[in-house]
C-alpha cells in the first residue's frame, strides 16, 4: 500500500475531489440518509422558532456529524494501516477491490457530512436573519474547522448552549460546531431586544499559556469587529476596512422559476431550462439515468446559451456545493421542498449551470455601465473579481460574491446594477473604504 496517495483527513470537500466523486454520489449508504436530511430540514424551516425543537435538532445534528467522522476516520484508518486491517479482519484476505470500496465509502460519507453541515449553516442563516454581509464577513479567511470529537470542551458548550436556550430573554441560537463557516466563539445568541452576542466557552482545562492567551485575544479582536460590522455596517473585512450598504428591493433572482424545474422532476432522467439571455440549467435525476441518449438536451441548452461563437461560456454545477465558500447561500434555506434539497445535498439531482459569461458583461453594458479589467483578459488573474464597471468617472469591481449569486441563485442584471448605481448616487463620500453591497429585503428569498 506504499505507493497509495494518503487520505488527508477533513470536514470539507477539496477542489481535487469533484474529478472523482461522481461515482459516490446516489450510493447505498447516501440512498439510506436522504430521508433523515430531509426531516432534518423540515424540522429547521417548519420550527426555528421553537427554541426546545431548535435545541434538539442541533444536538441531533452534532450526534450524526460526530458519527460520520467516527466513519470517515475509521476507513481512513483501515486503507492506511496494514495492523489495523489485520486487528479488524484477522481470518480474512483483504483484497484490492474490498480497499477500492472503501476509499468509494469515504467519499459518500463526505457527501453526507457536507448535507448535515449544510443544514447547520442553513440554522445560522436564520439566526442572523440572513444578514449576508455580516454572515460572509463570519466565515472569510477562516480555516477548515476540522473534525468534531466528544471531549470535556465540547460537553461545557454543550451545556452553555442548553442554559441559553432555557434563557427567556433569548429568542434564537446556533451552535457553531455544526456549521461549516461559523468559526469566531462557539455559540451566537440572539436576545429578545435583538441583540446579537458572540459567546466564546471556557474549558477549565484549556491551558493559561502563551498561545492559549494569543488565541483569545485574536478571537476578541475578531468578534469586535463582527460586532461592528453587524451594528454600524463598518468594519475589516478580508484585511480592509470596507464599509456595508443595504439597497432597499428585494434581490431578483430565479430561485422560484427552479423551484417550479425540481416539481417537474418525479423520474425525469433529465430537465432543462433557459431563464434569461445567459443562464440556463440542467438537472439530471441520477436515480434516473439509464442510458446516455437524453445527454442532447445538455447540447441543445448549450447550443442555444452561446450567442457567438466568441462567447465565453462556463458550466459549473451542484457539486461545487460540497466544497463550502462564503460565496453561496446554504442549500438548506432555499425555498424548494424538503426532498428536492436533500436530492440535491445528496446527489441525486444534479445540477448544470450553464452561464454565458459574454452575454453577461453585454446584459450590464446595456445598462450604460462599461465593463472593463475582464479576468479572462489579465495577465495577472491572481485578484479573483471577475470584471469591474466604469461610469461618470466611478470604477468599482465585481466581486466573487456576485457573481457566484448570478450564477447560482440567478441574481439578476438590474439587482446588481441597483448597487452600482447607489455607489454612483453616493459619490465620492465613501472612496476611502471598499463597498460590500446587501439587499433590505434578502429574508424574502429563503425558506
Amino acid at each position: 500500500m506504499a505507493d497509495k496517495p494518503k487520505y488527508k483527513y477533513t470536514t470539507h470537500f477539496k477542489k481535487a475531489d469533484l474529478d472523482n466523486i461522481g461515482f459516490s454520489l446516489w450510493t447505498p449508504s447516501v440512498r439510506d440518509w436522504r430521508d433523515v436530511i430531509a426531516d432534518y430540514i423540515e424540522i429547521s424551516k417548519k420550527r426555528n422558532r421553537n427554541k426546545l425543537a431548535m435545541f434538539k435538532l442541533q444536538v441531533n445534528l452534532l450526534g450524526d456529524i460526530v458519527l460520520v467522522n467516527d466513519t470517515i476516520k475509521g476507513y481512513i484508518k483501515l486503507i492506511e494501516d496494514p495492523e489495523e486491517r489485520k486487528s479488524k479482519f484477522p481470518d480474512i484476505d483483504i483484497k484490492e477491490k474490498t480497499i477500492e470500496y472503501w476509499g468509494s465509502e469515504i467519499k459518500s460519507f463526505k457527501i453526507i457530512l457536507n448535507a448535515l453541515k449544510d443544514i447547520g449553516d442553513g440554522i445560522a442563516w436564520r439566526v442572523l436573519n440572513y444578514n449576508r454581509p455580516l454572515i460572509y464577513n463570519m466565515c472569510v479567511n477562516n480555516t477548515d474547522p476540522g473534525p468534531l470529537t466528544i471531549n470535556q470542551g465540547l460537553l461545557t458548550e454543550l451545556h452553555s448552549l442548553g442554559d441559553f436556550s432555557n434563557d427567556p430573554e433569548v429568542i434564537n441560537f446556533v451552535y457553531h460546531g455544526i456549521t461549516n463557516f461559523l468559526l469566531i466563539s462557539d455559540l451566537t445568541i440572539v436576545y429578545k431586544n435583538g441583540d446579537i452576542n458572540f459567546v466564546e466557552i471556557k474549558s477549565g482545562k484549556n491551558p493559561r499559556g502563551k498561545s492559549w492567551k494569543e488565541r483569545l485575544e485574536r478571537q476578541k479582536m475578531k468578534v469586535e469587529n463582527i460586532v461592528k460590522i453587524g451594528n454600524e455596517s463598518l468594519g475589516e473585512s478580508s484585511n480592509v476596512t470596507a464599509k456595508f450598504r443595504f439597497v432597499k428591493n428585494k434581490p431578483q433572482t430565479i430561485l422560484d422559476k427552479l423551484d417550479t424545474l425540481l416539481k417537474r422532476m418525479k423520474g425525469e432522467p433529465i430537465i432543462t431550462q433557459i431563464f434569461n439571455s445567459y443562464l440556463g440549467l440542467g438537472v439530471y435525476n441520477i436515480s434516473a439515468i439509464k442510458e446516455d441518449k437524453n445527454i442532447d438536451k445538455l447540447d441543445k441548452l448549450a447550443h442555444q446559451i452561446k450567442k457567438s461563437e466568441k462567447d465565453i461560456i462556463i458550466f459549473p454545477n451542484s457539486m461545487e456545493n460540497y466544497i463550502f465558500s462564503p460565496n453561496r447561500a446554504p442549500l438548506s434555506i432555499h425555498p424548494f421542498s424538503s426532498e428536492a434539497i436533500a436530492n440535491i445535498l445528496l446527489g441525486r439531482y444534479l445540477i448544470t449551470y450553464f452561464f454565458n459569461v459574454s452575454q453577461f458583461i453585454r446584459e450590464i453594458e446595456s445598462k450604460g455601465w462599461q465593463v472593463i479589467d475582464i479576468i479572462y483578459n489579465r495577465k495577472n488573474r491572481s485578484d479573483p473579481h471577475l470584471f469591474s464597471v466604469k461610469k461618470n468617472g466611478l470604477t468599482l469591481q465585481f466581486p466573487p460574491t456576485e457573481a457566484s449569486r448570478a450564477i447560482f441563485e440567478g441574481l439578476s442584471v438590474d439587482s446588481i446594477v441597483q448597487t452600482f448605481e447607489d455607489a454612483l448616487s453616493k459619490g465620492p463620500i465613501d472612496a476611502e473604504y471598499a463597498l460590500f453591497y446587501g439587499y433590505e429585503k434578502e429574508k424574502y428569498l429563503w425558506d
